[in-house]
């Protein structure tokens, strides 16, 4: 029988942690709590989970925090996190995906469309483990999807889950144009209209993250009213 995938709860409201604690495992899942940011990283290091729950708002260290050190840790960077946070205006769900979530949900939340996430984060990582011929190149940038691995030359290259899909997903069919829905729908499972501008926030994330690294000959191309491509003068 197969190991039931493991879900870290991170929250300091009893109430919440106790409904999700019970939602979690009414899902199928083995579920963890913890109640500060502070133990959040203990607990992933000592349980290994396959997806975090975060709330931002927390004593000791706030998620935004502990999630940008999940995201800066090599034997960390692949779980899944999810946001879940009663801040709900747009700058604050930016904010959230700035510091490496791979997803944000505003509280009060829809139990449905938690677990769809959950399960689309899941998929990720399923498919990202399924690929057996997945190296790619655009310019000075390779992209080995069998190791989690994105390197300019010798050089390693740090993204998160989300961010790594993305970048797959383009430099796959480069030098073809990469629709907003046929993102929305590879990297989220759901429609454009239900992604909001998380697909913007990591796209203008990953950009930074080449030119930090210097990659040349390669760059990610927005095409006005349809989407995104990979741009180099050689072939992929």
């Amino acid at each position: 029988m197969e190991k039931p995938q493991r879900i870290l709860i991170v929250d300091d409201e009893p109430h919440i942690v106790q409904m999700l604690d019970i939602n979690v495992r009414s899902h199928g899942y083995e579920s963890i709590c913890a109640t500060d940011g502070e133990q959040a990283l203990e607990y992933v290091h000592t349980y290994h989970p396959d997806v975090v729950l975060l709330d931002v708002m927390m004593p000791k260290m706030d998620g935004i925090e502990v999630c940008r050190r999940l995201k800066s840790d090599p034997s960390t960077r692949r779980i899944p996190v999810i946001m879940v946070s009663a801040k709900s205006e747009e700058h604050d769900r930016i904010e959230g995906l700035k510091g490496g979530a791979d997803d944000y949900v505003t509280k009060p939340f829809n139990l449905q469309e938690l677990f769809l996430r959950i399960s689309a984060a899941l998929r990720q990582v399923k498919l990202l483990t399924s690929e057996h011929s997945g190296h790619y190149r655009c310019g000075s940038l390779t992209l080995d999807a069998e190791r989690f691995h994105v390197s300019n030359g010798t050089d390693g290259l740090d993204f998160t889950l989300t961010e790594f899909r993305i970048l797959h997903v383009l430099m796959q069919a480069s030098p073809q144009i990469v629709t907003r829905q046929q993102l929305a729908t590879d990297i989220y499972g759901k429609d454009i209209d239900g992604v909001g501008r998380s697909i913007d926030v990591h796209i203008r994330n990953i950009r930074k993250k080449l030119e930090q690294g210097r990659v040349t000959d390669c760059e990610i191309d927005t095409v006005r009213g349809q989407g995104f491509k990979m741009s180099s003068s050689e072939p992929s």
